[in-house]
């Protein structure tokens, strides 16, 4: 399977590259499907998110503002109705580099020697983070 196109997450006024999308719902107030004809051929970023680089259609970009999260920007198959847009869909944890290596992990790197930031979100509300090394759980830094 081709490599996905990342997330971007902003957190405490750094920029991180998920490893998974954290996700849409399929219907939400705030998200409507973009119309076949608003997808310009010209507009390279746009026609990016319909590439097998990026199966669910869209990239986004998540913001955490006061210990919640928001979808603050979207580009792809979605628009925003309002921004930015609380995620109260989203409970799960969210995994990504804490190093800069960029948009896409070297395959040289193994998840085991990788400093990672981890937030559990419950209904879009971060209630812990970690940062540690590995994908496994690490000792939580802060409780809150």
């Amino acid at each position: 399977m081709t490599r996905q196109v990342s997330d971007k997450l902003i957190w405490q006024g750094e920029s991180y590259y998920l490893e998974e999308s954290p996700g849409l719902p399929k219907e939400h107030d705030g998200l409507r499907v973009r119309p076949p004809d608003q997808f310009p051929a010209n507009d390279l970023e746009l026609s990016f998110t319909q590439s097998t680089a990026c199966y669910r259609g869209y990239t986004a970009t998540w913001v955490v503002i006061e210990d919640k999260l928001y979808l603050d920007t979207i580009l792809g198959n979605r628009l925003l109705a309002e921004r930015p847009l609380f995620a109260d869909w989203v409970s799960r944890r969210l995994l990504a580099p804490a190093k800069p290596l960029g948009k896409h992990i070297n395959i040289r790197f193994t998840p085991e020697n990788i400093e990672y930031l981890q937030l559990t979100v419950d209904k879009g509300v971060v209630t812990d983070y970690a940062i540690g090394k590995g994908k496994e759980e690490a000792p939580y830094v802060s409780k809150r």
